[in-house]
């Protein structure tokens, strides 16, 4: 049971940490969007990459 306060208390703190983050800075939840798609892009890549080592 405190296993389960201490993760509920931790989800918290970042919801709200983030929260604050992006009411000071607007800008950094469409950064980070285009920073993850650019990143799933260049993993895709690069798994692909691995791939056509081995098959």
């Amino acid at each position: 049971m405190k296993a389960a306060t201490l993760v509920i208390g931790i989800a918290a703190g970042m919801a709200m940490a983030t929260a604050g983050v992006i009411a000071m800075y607007p800008d950094v939840s469409r950064r980070m969007m285009r920073d993850s798609r650019r990143a799933l892009r260049c993993g895709k890549r690069a798994v692909g990459q691995i791939g056509n080592l081995f098959g």
